[in-house]
């Protein structure tokens, strides 16, 4: 993996609207209000950031990247 690459893929992150809805939707499940449309939602979000987790800690573990 190239520097400029890894540089790219650490700074990935969700836009501010996703972020604010991924706030709503947490409360709501933290109040036990989401609906089944909802927790799908929230679902996919997880999913993402797990997924942009994973490649952010393969960017950071990358050999070619100087510090």
């Amino acid at each position: 993996m190239t520097k400029p690459l890894a540089e790219s893929i650490l700074a990935l992150d969700f836009p501010e609207a996703d972020a604010a809805r991924i706030d709503e939707l947490n409360c709501k499940a933290n109040e036990g209000t989401l609906t089944a449309e909802e927790e799908a939602e929230l679902e996919i979000y997880v999913n993402i950031s797990d997924l942009l987790a994973y490649w952010q800690s393969k960017a950071r573990q990358n050999p070619q990247q100087s510090s």
